[in-house]
């Protein structure tokens, strides 16, 4: 494994995983991708994109799908956000892993990857890079606490005896979650990742997952430190407001 040291640490580019239909919000995106849906008059994706510039990104690579030229026509070239936008289309809905394998030759250096459809506080990912660039790890996650009766329809975290994390564990059985704690989906990765990428697994869902690929990498020695943070607020029909 390789070590990552000095300046090269800090993380100056980010994937935003915004390719989802959004059924679950179905008849609010028939025609506006859920990262468009207004929050406080303004798109989801504007909340993302300006964490990631208060975060210290500069560079920022969308995968886009669902209504894919409202998304590229609100974001343009980045400029609005300082930042350098690019995006790349994710011809099957099929898993997060799959649609930052489409990005692999992005990440030449430490990278953010988060969803698009969060809303989040404009230092949120200010918070989580500071105690990675702490810490050292090569890998890091935003956690959250999550109530019992949720946990089977999200994730819940292994913790190692250092207090690192041993294992992401996507949708678990009832009563079968490790803890209750969760993992966002914001996760900072090395460069290294990439050639865990070009080796998908499929899950028992038939999704090709992200935390698939942690998992792997953990086995394989490299850390995963875990912020607790709040729960990113999540878009609820109504008055255009987040949700608990």
């Amino acid at each position: 494994m390789n070590s990552l040291n000095g300046d090269s640490r800090e993380v100056k580019k980010a994937i935003v995983l915004a390719a989802g239909r959004g059924k679950r919000l179905r008849p609010y995106t028939d025609h506006t991708p859920k990262p468009l849906l207004l929050w406080h008059g303004r798109p989801l994706l504007h909340t993302t994109l300006t964490a990631l510039a208060n975060m210290g990104v500069s560079d920022v690579c969308l995968i886009i799908h669902y209504l894919a030229e409202q998304i590229e026509a609100f974001v343009g070239d980045g400029n609005a956000w300082g930042l350098s936008a690019c995006f790349v289309r994710q011809g099957v809905l099929n898993g997060t892993a799959t649609a930052v394998q489409l990005a692999a030759d992005f990440i030449d250096a430490p990278t953010v990857i988060v969803a698009a459809d969060y809303i989040l506080p404009p230092d949120h990912l200010q918070a989580l890079h500071a105690v990675y660039l702490e810490a050292g790890t090569p890998l890091a996650v935003s956690l959250k606490a999550l109530p019992e009766a949720e946990l089977s329809q999200r994730s819940s975290v292994r913790f190692a005896a250092d207090g690192t994390i041993a294992e992401v564990v996507e949708k678990p059985a009832t009563g079968q979650a490790p803890s209750q704690v969760g993992a966002s989906l914001i996760y900072i990765v090395p460069p290294q990742i990439c050639s865990y990428l070009s080796e998908l697994t499929a899950s028992p869902r038939g999704e090709y997952e992200l935390p698939t690929v942690i998992n792997r990498m953990v086995q394989d020695g490299y850390k995963l430190f875990g912020l607790r943070q709040p729960a990113p607020a999540e878009w609820h029909p109504g008055r255009g407001e987040a949700g608990g």
